[in-house]
């Protein structure tokens, strides 16, 4: 990622913190989420050098951004909300992200979860 993107992010979590609104931190997808919608007649899809829109089967639509290389989309995590629920499946197929400690991530989505993946250590 380039310094001009990570400066981008973290501008953008600090507004969300700032203003308590959470619901506008990034949420990425490999692009290949949209080939379901290319050939569907009821679909479109639109897009510029940075940004685009799926208006998918029965009217409902999504606008994302776009990597520099088309390989990752992009949208705040509230509007995977306005995604329809018998599309939710396939776009969660194609969540893709930075690295992760998965045991942290259990920590954090699971109450009281207790996770022992090794003895404590200095960093």
């Amino acid at each position: 990622m380039s310094p001009e993107q990570n400066t981008a992010i973290a501008d953008l979590l600090r507004r969300a913190v700032e203003n308590n609104k959470v619901d506008m931190v990034q949420v990425w997808f490999t692009s290949n989420v949209l080939d379901r919608y290319r050939e569907d007649p009821d679909c479109r899809i639109m897009r510029s050098d940075s940004a685009g829109r799926l208006r998918g089967p029965g009217g409902w639509v999504i606008n994302f951004g776009i990597s520099p290389d088309d390989q990752l989309i992009h949208v705040p995590v509230s509007y995977v909300l306005t995604i329809p629920e018998s599309h939710r499946d396939h776009w969660l197929g194609h969540v893709t992200g930075l690295p992760v400690g998965v045991n942290f991530l259990r920590m954090v989505s699971l109450a009281a979860a207790c996770i022992d993946d090794g003895p404590s250590r200095p960093w």
